[in-house]
């Protein structure tokens, strides 16, 4: 979990230094369902719409991996 949370911060700065801003937000919660605690990531660009500046959702996923290779992809050149 460490080595992809690591990964994933420096994919965040490699993006920064493109000139994409994104955040990862992370959220617990417990699950009724799992009987356990329960991380849900989010991440969000703040990007200029119609001359004002909103936060988009990119993705939400309760996996770390998913962000990862969201990232990766956006660093590549993929949307």
């Amino acid at each position: 979990m460490a080595k992809l949370k690591s990964i994933a911060n420096k994919l965040q700065t490699a993006l920064s230094m493109n000139g994409r801003y994104i955040t990862i937000n992370q959220n617990q919660f417990y699950s009724e369902k799992l009987k356990k605690m329960c991380t849900k990531y989010v991440l969000k660009e703040k990007m200029e719409i119609d001359d004002k500046m909103k936060n988009i959702t990119l993705l939400e996923t309760f996996r770390l991996v998913d962000v990862v290779n969201f990232l990766a992809d956006l660093l590549n050149g993929g949307e």
